[in-house]
């Protein structure tokens, strides 16, 4: 990652998901949360957005396979996401 990361997770399929304040992991543009398959990294979705300072700093999975990113951004996925 090109900035921190402050917070992983994994997903049912077993990839890792990271989050922080980052642009790009392994060299891919990716907006502060990222999927590792366990031999390349890929952005997910469009990202995570807002100021400069927007980070990830929480993830979690749920029970069904949703995944949940709290931190300080407003959007997610290109929609407006306040925090959550």
């Amino acid at each position: 990652m090109n900035g921190p990361v402050f917070s992983l997770t994994t997903l049912p399929n077993g990839q890792l998901i990271a989050g922080g304040n980052f642009s790009s992991a392994g060299g891919i543009p990716a907006n502060r949360i990222a999927k590792w398959n366990g031999a390349n990294w890929s952005a997910l979705g469009a990202g995570i957005g807002g100021t400069a300072s927007a980070a990830v700093l929480a993830l979690t999975t749920l029970p069904n396979g949703h995944l949940i990113a709290g931190g300080y951004f407003d959007r997610a996925g290109g929609m407006f996401m306040s925090n959550i």
